[in-house]
């Protein structure tokens, strides 16, 4: 009887303390979706440049995960702590949905991340092509859209999308986009500013104006892509997608982290819910008798 009385409390105490590190977890996933949403290269960012709030989204619902998830931890230690079956019992159920949804969510991840990141770069594709400096002093949205991609080019020394030097998804892209076309005149810029390397364009006796030539034979080079057969030091030529996700990857990394955590003690903390449950039953029929 002093063993089981022993083995009880200990069990209570242990569930106790990993609910406890629970709520710590979840208040810590609280923070990084905070973090997410508020930070460079975040929330704002990537609605800017995609036109989508599938980030944003994605931030609010660990935010919200974070906050159930505390609150889950505080019915649990209270169960155990109050040795209440009912309290036990909504932790115990609760807890492992959660735990079969981020199991499914994890998967489903992991299986269409390339659709993902396909979709991603077609929206992309739609806002540098439409909203790239179109009406930038009446238009709010497509002002934001262009600050965020210039901030972008500029500091992760990338072009366009995706790609590279040959490709039409990368520096190239600009050429098929509103801001190409709504330019006057014949002497126009195929690219922005923002895609060329201010430490190299004023060099123009070597390197010349990254969209105007060619820093070889003094050709166009943005005419046609079969015309470009050597890399451009003073052009940004590759696209911005995989500098943005690894961007992105500092982010989903540290979330990543605690959510390899948080899983691990929510299984643990679900087998000593059933064993502390049940143990709490039979001392009360024990009592009965």
């Amino acid at each position: 009887m002093a063993v089981y009385g022993c083995c009880h409390r200990f069990m209570k105490y242990v569930l106790v303390i990993l609910n406890f590190l629970v709520l710590c977890a979840g208040a810590i996933a609280i923070g990084l979706g905070a973090w997410s949403l508020a930070s460079e290269y975040g929330a704002k960012e990537m609605k800017a440049i995609t036109g989508s709030e599938l980030y944003q989204g994605g931030c609010i619902v660990i935010i919200v995960g974070g906050s159930i998830i505390c609150l889950l931890a505080l019915c649990g230690c209270l169960g155990a702590f109050l040795e209440n079956r009912v309290l036990l019992g909504i932790y115990f159920v609760i807890m492992l949905l959660i735990l079969i949804l981020f199991v499914v969510g994890s998967t489903l991840g992991f299986f269409y991340r390339d659709t993902l990141k396909q979709e991603v770069a077609k929206q992309m594709e739609d806002t540098l092509k439409n909203n790239y400096q179109v009406n930038y002093n009446s238009d709010d949205k497509n002002k934001l859209t262009t600050d965020v991609w210039d901030k972008i080019q500029k500091e992760l020394y990338c072009c366009g999308v995706s790609g590279n030097r040959t490709s039409e998804k990368s520096w190239y892209l600009y050429q098929s986009s509103k801001f190409f076309l709504n330019q006057n005149g014949t002497d126009k810029d195929y690219v922005p500013r923002s895609c060329c390397n201010e430490k190299l364009v004023s060099v123009t006796k070597i390197y010349g104006e990254c969209q105007k030539r060619n820093p070889l034979n003094n050709m166009a080079i943005q005419v046609s892509l079969t015309l470009i057969t050597q890399d451009n030091p003073a052009l940004y030529e590759d696209g911005c997608i995989d500098a943005v996700e690894d961007k992105i990857m500092e982010h989903i990394v540290a979330i990543a982290g605690i959510a390899l955590a948080v899983l691990i003690i929510m299984v643990i903390a679900i087998i000593f819910s059933v064993c502390v449950c049940m143990d709490i039953g039979r001392n009360k029929k024990e009592h009965a008798i």
